[in-house]
């Protein structure tokens, strides 16, 4: 089975599409989502739109979770504290139901997913250590963890020694964000993890920010707003 992992959209259409356009070039049998699909960006009902449409299943997202009242907006900081309240009152009734619906984690025979880490995973912890996501290795009897919510896209074996995912190990797998991407190249990241194979493939595209930054300045956010929030 070939699964195509996305996270991290954040409302960012441009982003979404063009990652959609690349992974449409490529052999997958399904596709998930580890969560939050709005927040920072302009786009929410649009990207939950597509993802409605394709019917890609999510998991909740810590911001996804603020935009429907499922945890406090206090826990966010300006700007996209705002833009949160915004998403919010703009989300149409299906989007909101498909955010409120979403669960913590989604589970299959080999893999699990969550957002932040399937321990505990309204606590939101970031697993952004190789230490950390050995120990949560520890407690689960899966193949594969498949977390996002750091924006950075990485591999971590069960032990030292072993440098990519192959047959006979467990790992640790995040994907990386495509709507905000904090590595140095900016490029909207993915990958396909191939169950069967016992192999990941990642992936990263280039996308046109400039539409990004136009959908802020249609709800009236500056552009230094809008790439404060695009770039953290």
């Amino acid at each position: 089975m070939r699964t195509a992992v996305l996270s991290d959209i954040h409302a960012n259409l441009p982003a979404l599409k063009a990652v959609l356009k690349k992974l449409d070039t490529l052999s997958y049998d399904k596709a998930i989502s580890l969560g939050d699909q709005v927040g920072y960006g302009p786009f929410p009902n649009e990207v939950i739109d597509i993802l409605r449409e394709r019917n890609i299943p999510t998991v909740l997202g810590n911001h996804d979770a603020a935009a429907v009242g499922r945890i406090s907006l206090r826990m966010f900081r300006e700007p996209n504290h705002s833009l949160l309240v915004w998403t919010r009152d703009h989300l149409t009734e299906e989007n909101r139901e498909y955010l409120l619906n979403a669960p913590l984690t989604i589970e299959e025979e080999n893999w699990i997913a969550a957002h932040a880490s399937p321990i505990n995973p309204e606590r939101w912890t970031y697993l952004n250590s190789a230490p950390l996501c050995r120990d949560v290795l520890t407690q689960l009897s899966h193949t594969y963890c498949l977390v996002g919510h750091t924006h950075i896209s990485g591999v971590i074996p069960e032990r030292i020694g072993v440098f990519r995912v192959k047959p006979g190990h467990r790992f640790v797998i995040n994907p990386g964000s495509i709507g905000q991407p904090r590595d140095s190249s900016r490029l909207a990241s993915f990958g396909i993890l191939d169950t069967g194979a016992g192999s990941w493939e990642h992936y990263q595209v280039a996308w046109p920010r400039s539409e990004t930054l136009e959908g802020y300045e249609r709800l009236g956010i500056d552009a230094q707003t809008g790439a404060r929030m695009l770039f953290f």
